[in-house]
């Protein structure tokens, strides 16, 4: 096993305790959980150093977006709070632009990344035609539309990385993946939040989860 694996049972257990913990409103563990997950991630991207093949570039991106999550996961604890929505909304538009600008440093920019950003645009057209009433009624239109952007955005840059040939698809899928699990997470927020139509099912698992997933993309590079 490597070590960079070393982390990962730790942090899945971690998430099955914060869902539990966020489902059944236990706010004390979830300070505590919340952040050490976060924690463990970072550590599962650091130890990408320690393998043969590992772009220098793309583990301080994914390190800088987890450090600057890892501020949100301290701060964010009662999501019921508009100012603490409010904030979460700030430090995870840095968080995932870091992620994005990161991922384009390594990958640069490619013809097909028209039609995925047309076709993640239209999602995002349809998604704020939708909650906008809802968000402008609880005024965070702006704030929602800024951040409702952001977040395809960064997956948009790690899709992207199926079409360049610096990184191995094994980190392609794990960042496409992991991004996406963030993106599907905040939607399910979004839609439990304000037009309030479900419960919290799966977002603290698609976070956490995403989170995971990305940490681990730096330690797959591509043989030489």
């Amino acid at each position: 096993m490597g070590v960079h694996l070393l982390p990962v049972p730790f942090a899945i257990i971690g998430i099955a305790v914060y869902w539990w913990a966020r489902w059944t409103n236990d706010m004390t563990t979830v300070m505590i959980v919340q952040p050490a997950i976060t924690i463990l991630c970072i550590a599962t991207a650091l130890l990408s150093f320690k393998r043969k093949r590992f772009d220098r570039t793309l583990t301080l991106t994914v390190a800088a977006g987890l450090a600057i999550a890892l501020a949100g996961d301290f701060l964010n604890i009662d999501m019921n709070d508009p100012f603490v929505v409010m904030r979460g909304l700030v430090i995870f538009v840095v968080a995932y632009l870091t992620y994005a600008i990161g991922f384009t440093a390594v990958n640069g920019w490619h013809r097909q990344d028209l039609y995925v950003g047309a076709a993640l645009l239209c999602v995002y057209g349809a998604l704020m035609s939708y909650l906008g009433p809802y968000l402008q009624e609880g005024g965070m239109l702006v704030p929602g539309l800024v951040y409702g952007l952001v977040h395809p955005f960064m997956v948009s840059r790690a899709i992207s990385t199926f079409f360049g040939d610096r990184l191995s698809r094994t980190q392609a899928v794990l960042l496409t993946a992991g991004t996406l699990m963030l993106y599907i997470g905040d939607v399910e927020f979004a839609l439990y939040a304000y037009p309030r139509i479900m419960p919290m099912l799966f977002g603290p698992v698609l976070y956490a989860g995403g989170q995971l997933l990305v940490s681990l993309a730096p330690s797959y590079g591509k043989e030489a």
